[in-house]
């Protein structure tokens, strides 16, 4: 069996109208493509080549849509949309592909038994275009993607809205990379160790059984005010629409004590407050504590009160 087939799922038909994520990698990981800057990609020859010709993809099959896309230093992410073929389509290979005449009407087979119109004729086609296009400004004599691609497809518009979440977020997670992390006085952290040292800090609490009412106080005493460091475990569903309003706020500093292990991925919605320096992460609990319990949210809230100053305490009282 070859690298292909086992990368393809069995039994499915890549040629059936659909929506595919793909995932194609430089040679050796080479940063062909460009660099980071902030949390963008600042593309280089090679990476607008890339950009183009995914571009020009439906110019070259036009049942084809070529979708949200990112290219990344080293790697590539698309959507491409195969939309239902005509059995007699006369379709037009790209640039450099053998294609055989169709007879009567029958499909139009690439060189080497690809099925035209097929995800991997459109992604034999982008390689290639995108080879071609480099030898115009560059004289490098390796080839610029690894042999294969990866693929997902998309079986459902929930995981197309995933999926195309994912590629637009690239940039904020490669950039996340750079955000100090370690160990403090036995705790995990991940960003901005100096707002411990900040004044003053208002440890926030909203219990379950809050108000609606309530819960507005709150966002507007924390989210609008942003005075001092908020300290929470925005565990309750109160607190994380606070936390909402204060990740909306360029000015606002968070403080996480969280009453599990340290989560292996940072959520979009943090990429930006700890980018900016403004957000801490504080976990005493092992990584593999994925959940939290009753007596670890009694701890990290007695924890961030601990951490505030004492005439700043605000606490959202639960109705009896």
């Amino acid at each position: 069996m070859s690298i292909s087939e086992k990368l393809r799922m069995d039994g499915k038909d890549y040629s059936a109208p659909g929506y595919y994520f793909v995932t194609l990698c430089t040679e050796e990981r080479r940063r062909l493509f460009g660099r980071l800057a902030g949390e963008q990609i600042a593309l280089s020859e090679f990476g607008h080549a890339v950009a183009q010709c995914w571009a020009d993809i439906p110019a070259h099959f036009p049942n084809v849509e070529a979708g949200v896309f990112q290219v990344m230093p080293d790697h590539f992410h698309g959507i491409v949309r195969i939309r239902e073929w005509p059995k007699d389509i006369l379709a037009v290979p790209l640039k450099g592909v053998v294609a055989a005449q169709p007879k009567e009407k029958t499909k139009v087979i690439l060189a080497r038994g690809t099925k035209h119109g097929s995800l991997g004729s459109i992604i034999k086609g982008f390689k290639i275009g995108v080879t071609k296009m480099a030898k115009s400004f560059s004289s490098l004599n390796v080839p610029i993607f690894q042999e294969n691609y990866y693929d997902v497809i998309c079986f459902d518009e929930q995981e197309l809205a995933i999926k195309e979440a994912y590629i637009k977020a690239n940039p904020q997670r490669l950039a996340l990379k750079s955000v100090p992390r370690g160990i403090i006085k036995q705790s995990n952290y991940i960003g901005n160790v100096e707002l411990l040292k900040a004044s003053p800090k208002r440890a926030l609490r909203v219990s379950r059984k809050a108000t609606a009412e309530e819960v507005d106080r709150a966002k507007i005493s924390f989210g609008c005010s942003c005075k001092g460091v908020t300290v929470s475990t925005f565990f309750s569903p109160g607190e994380r629409a606070v936390l909402d309003a204060l990740l909306s706020h360029q000015n606002s500093r968070i403080i996480w004590i969280m009453p599990m292990g340290m989560p292996a991925q940072i959520p979009v919605k943090w990429g930006k407050a700890l980018l900016e320096q403004r957000a801490l992460w504080l976990s005493a609990y092992p990584d593999e504590m994925a959940d939290a319990t009753r007596e670890s949210c009694i701890q990290c809230n007695e924890w961030a009160q601990r951490l505030e100053r004492p005439k700043d305490i605000l606490t959202i009282p639960t109705p009896s």
